[in-house]
């Protein structure tokens, strides 16, 4: 492997990795903690956490990310391993699109919620949803290290 492809390589299994552990905690401590809220406190807990510099970062080192793996599908010489590059860019993009059409939309709608006036249609509909694109996303994100794992592996 030439050093380019080691740049990006160690370039998208970082920031992979590190997407993947982000959506993992929330999925397995921060989520069910927030679920077991009463509306108010729930409402009111995720409006305290600040997600405009989160949300930004996020996405955009999952674009650079999946853009840094497709140039690396193009550079490596093995089939297998661009094959896995663009698997792996396409999860991150999975990721992206998940985040970006389903669940940033709903956080911003939840940060405008009234804490003390119960949202009961809005609210269950919508967390339901909520926790299914975050289940979705985080199924990308394992695709997405998996494949660059592999990746590196054969290239």
């Amino acid at each position: 492997m030439d050093t380019t492809l080691t740049i990006m390589s160690i370039w998208v299994l970082a920031w992979s990795g590190i997407q993947l552990g982000t959506l993992w905690i929330m999925k397995l401590s921060i989520l069910p903690l927030l679920n077991a809220l009463p509306y108010g406190r729930y409402v009111n807990t995720c409006q305290l956490i600040d997600m405009h510099v989160f949300h930004p970062i996020a996405v955009w080192g999952g674009v650079v990310a999946g853009a840094v793996g497709m140039v690396a599908a193009f550079v490596t010489s093995s089939g297998v391993a661009a094959a896995l590059f663009v698997i792996g860019s396409l999860g991150m993009l999975g990721v992206g699109l998940t985040s970006e059409g389903v669940n940033r939309p709903i956080w911003r709608q939840i940060e405008k919620w009234p804490v003390d006036t119960v949202q009961d249609e809005k609210w269950a509909a919508k967390r339901h949803v909520w926790h299914i694109a975050h289940q979705v996303r985080t199924y990308f994100a394992v695709v997405a290290v998996a494949a660059y794992i592999g990746a590196v592996l054969a290239a």
